[in-house]
């Protein structure tokens, strides 16, 4: 009986086996893909595509005019011999060195404007991504089907300056590709015929195995993206702790390597299937290139051609062959970068979330009718018919167990999520035709994953709470003090100009720990003074002296402004004037601290179940 690592290996190669046969289909690129990319590179390289466009004809027609220069000067030489006539020669010399010259100064100024524009494009296709991605409904970015997508508009995005160059050399391998054939037909069309018809076999296979490899590329954006997440788990200081002590490394790593290798066994499976006709058609096509020296060896000694016909068809020959490989390997490329145009066409075509014109000034009204709120491909409502409103200075708190749907709700209220059914008004006015911009202008937030701004200063961190404020110092360190970090610019080297990542600054910064993170959030939210104060657990990882001074300061700002917190401690929940209590997404229980108490329900479980803990 075979042991089980005979058995496992058997069912690896069968695996394997019925993985290669597998043949999904795949995008395809398209015209209108094509012209949608040179649209966007045309607009960064502007009139330096004239320039462009004189290199790459000009590349295209030199290289054969120099190989019949070279058979020429041969002929002239072998001629000088007997006639002693140097003249005829050095007129093909001249001529070869001026178009040598000519390419030399052209190739070089084209080195530096390529250069120039292959930023240019990056940068314009990053903005224009990025402007559009916030544009986006967030819960269509939280969704699978667009983070893949979205991984490849990305791809495409770093690729369209490669991909608008494949599409250049695409036309320039056209252009040499018929001055080679000219060339090559004047000295003899039969030659010609049968050189391109055994050279475009190997292309037309490179060409199928660079689609089927585009194809794989696309299939495994999942496992990409597990591989790349896992890394960075690895190499990540906060997580690699954690993952160290829970001896996590190995299996992590295992789980990295499977993920990456599901598409390297793909492409070789591919690979080894185009085997053995590749290494046929070059065969093939390496045979009948040195047949063809062979007969035109055969003519010269005939009489037929001239001497120097043999240089230039041996070169003629070299740059067909070039030239048609050139020619398919640049469609392949730009095949590669195309096929996710068509992602990043439909990416641009996103609807926007909805934005009206009516513009918010002052602390609005809110108000839920009836909204219920399902996630992009799922059926279960995340809300289910939550009703209730909110006047302008009221404090609201959210409760909940974890999934109840609070930050949900939160995230409906802000306007990020667009309600399945119900409607949110502010001021009596649908939130669809509120300007969005003066409407978010009225809030601030602080949610449990707040932003931590590395790249930044201290002061910066402070200020990016609203930075249509100019930077004041004073009130940078006024909402410092209000969060509890009075002390920290102090403590600082270089004050509120300290950078706050080691990562990006070795030579001269700091680390925060959570709670100073934490607290670093929440002066943003005092320096912004929003009109709509939303905390989301705020305080989770300060302790409970530090959140009561802290909350004291917020009610002490907040006393004509509307507040909305999410939190389990119930020592800051039962301050708030109203109270709603969620479950599943519903309203269940809703009033203030003593009336909720009274009714015996969830709430006063939860609370007196806090209450034990403290005892």
């Amino acid at each position: 009986m075979p042991d089980d690592s005979v058995k496992t290996k058997r069912s690896e190669r069968r695996r394997r086996k019925r993985f290669a046969r597998q043949r999904p289909s795949y995008p395809r690129m398209s015209p209108t893909a094509i012209f949608y990319t040179l649209r966007i590179y045309r607009k960064s390289v502007g009139r330096k595509r004239l320039i462009f466009g004189l290199y790459r004809i000009y590349n295209s027609i030199v290289p054969s005019i120099t190989a019949l220069l070279g058979g020429l000067a041969v002929t002239r030489i072998t001629e000088a011999v007997t006639t002693h006539d140097f003249m005829p020669f050095l007129w093909v010399a001249i001529a070869w060195l001026l178009l040598h010259l000519v390419g030399t100064v052209l190739s070089e100024v084209y080195n530096v404007l390529s250069a120039a524009v292959w930023q240019e494009v990056y940068i314009n296709v990053s903005e224009i991504i990025a402007r559009k991605y916030v544009q986006v409904p967030l819960a269509t970015r939280e969704s699978q089907a667009f983070a893949d997508k979205f991984e490849r508009v990305q791809e495409y995005g770093s690729q369209i300056a490669l991909v608008s160059e494949s599409i250049g050399r695409i036309v320039s391998s056209i252009i040499s590709l018929v001055a080679v054939l000219v060339s090559t037909l004047t000295i003899s069309p039969i030659v010609t015929l049968v050189v391109v018809l055994s050279a475009i076999p190997y292309s037309v296979l490179s060409l199928r195995l660079s689609a089927r490899r585009r194809r794989n590329w696309r299939t495994f954006t999942k496992d990409r993206r597990i591989a790349h997440s896992i890394q960075q788990k690895i190499t990540n200081s906060n997580s690699a702790l954690e993952i160290e002590l829970n001896g996590l490394s190995h299996q992590l790593i295992s789980r990295m390597v499977k993920a990456s290798r599901r598409s390297q066994e793909r492409d070789l499976a591919d690979i080894k299937e185009f085997f053995w006709p590749n290494l046929g058609s070059r065969t093939i096509d390496d045979v009948i290139n040195y047949l063809v020296l062979i007969f035109v060896a055969i003519q010269i000694i005939l009489g037929r051609l001239a001497i120097g016909q043999f240089v230039s068809v041996r070169t003629l020959l070299q740059q067909l062959n070039s030239n048609i490989s050139s020619l398919f390997n640049n469609i392949a490329s730009a095949g590669e970068g195309l096929v996710n145009a068509t992602d990043f066409m439909e990416f641009m075509e996103t609807p926007a979330l909805a934005n009206g014109d009516i513009k918010i000034v002052d602390v609005p009204k809110i108000e839920f009718r009836n909204v219920s709120f399902v996630y992009p491909r799922t059926t279960k409502k995340a809300i289910d018919g939550v009703s209730f409103t909110l006047n302008p200075g009221d404090g609201l708190a959210i409760v909940g167990e974890n999934g109840a749907g609070k930050t949900t709700l939160i995230k409906l209220l802000i306007g990020a999520y667009e309600a399945t059914e119900g409607d949110i008004l502010v001021n009596d006015t649908p939130i669809r035709n509120i300007d969005r911009e003066s409407y978010l202008a009225q809030i601030g937030a602080l949610f449990q994953d707040f932003s931590r701004y590395e790249f930044a200063t201290l002061g910066e961190n402070v200020w990016y709470g609203d930075v249509t404020q100019r930077y004041d110092r004073e009130k940078v360190q006024q909402s410092l003090a209000l969060a509890g970090l009075g002390d920290l610019t102090a403590k600082l080297k270089r004050g509120l100009n300290q950078t706050l990542s080691k990562d990006l600054d070795q030579h001269d910064s700091v680390d925060l720990s959570g709670g100073q993170w934490q607290r670093l959030g929440i002066a943003r939210a005092f320096f912004r003074q929003p009109n709509i104060l939303i905390l989301d657990e705020p305080t989770s990882a300060v302790d409970a002296k530090a959140e009561y001074e802290i909350f004291r300061n917020i009610l002490r700002q907040q006393h004509d402004r509307t507040t909305i917190i999410i939190s389990h401690r119930f020592s800051t929940v039962r301050k708030a004037e109203k109270i709603i209590v969620l479950s599943h997404g519903k309203v269940v229980e809703s009033g203030t601290h003593d009336e909720l108490i009274r009714q015996k329900g969830i709430y006063k479980e939860m609370f007196e179940l806090q209450a034990e803990g403290y005892n």
